[in-house]
């Protein structure tokens, strides 16, 4: 449905171009409306036929986690989370210490926590980790993958766009008044396309990457942090894992990104 969905708001949007640059007398600008709503509707609607309603929608989502995120707040507030949840765990107080693991902002933190509560073996507790992180691991990838995909067809509409324009513009030749406005969305859709896929689109599909790449390193540090709270090992080797005396001066995860 999607697929039939995304081809008739393409081809809606090459009319609307059509008709709105035959209303157009002469130019006007870096601003000009035709070339402005084929760039900023067409690539879209690609991207409607090639992932559907849902995943588009779970794009922005992620992208609005991942423009929120702080690795510092990020980092700090997973340890003091860990170490209020060990403090309850060593006490013995399991209500308190599943009531904190429940109000936990980190999901993995959530779906882990009451398995150390229950005495599930580390391998088990390895074992759902895993799996919970390459679930996560997925979701963020396939919004990477629709704003690579939008990075790869912006320049792809900007050159149809292109050739809109010099067709209106052959047809139009005895008419001069109109050679402008022709003119203007053959070189401004290419203009556009190229700036929306390496000023907007491909910018925002690192920046999900990047945010995708240092939650799978607070699942590492969690999963190790919540092994050494299940074996009852001292406090400071969880603090040692996160490199910091407390909460507060957790420090910037440093990471090598390609």
């Amino acid at each position: 449905m999607h697929v039939i969905l995304g081809i008739l708001a393409l081809a809606a949007t090459l009319l609307a171009t059509i008709a709105l640059e035959h209303t157009q007398t002469h130019f006007t600008g870096l601003l000009y409306g035709p070339a402005l709503l084929l760039l900023l509707l067409a690539p879209p609607c690609v991207a409607l036929t090639s992932h559907g309603v849902e995943q588009l929608v779970d794009t922005a989502k992620e992208l609005w986690r991942a423009v929120r995120f702080s690795p510092r707040r990020s980092r700090a507030q997973l340890y003091d989370e860990l170490t209020r949840f060990a403090a309850e765990f060593r006490r013995g107080r399991a209500a308190e210490a599943l009531a904190t693991v429940e109000r936990a902002d980190h999901a993995l933190l959530r779906q882990l926590g009451p398995l150390v509560l229950k005495r599930y073996a580390p391998e088990e507790i390895e074992r759902t980790a895993s799996t919970a992180g390459y679930c996560l691991a997925s979701s963020m990838k396939r919004a990477e993958d629709v704003l690579a995909s939008l990075a790869r067809v912006s320049p792809a509409m900007g050159l149809v766009g292109t050739t809109l324009g010099l067709i209106m513009l052959l047809r139009e030749l005895q008419n001069f008044e109109q050679l402008g406005p022709s003119m203007a969305l053959a070189l401004l859709c290419t203009l556009y396309g190229l700036v929306l896929a390496n000023a907007l689109y491909q910018p925002l599909s690192r920046l999900v990457h990047d945010h995708a790449v240092i939650l799978q390193e607070e699942a590492r540090l969690l999963t190790r942090a919540l092994l050494l709270i299940a074996a009852e090992k001292p406090l400071a080797d969880v603090r040692a894992l996160f490199d910091a005396p407390s909460a507060e001066a957790a420090p910037e995860p440093r990471l090598a990104l390609g």
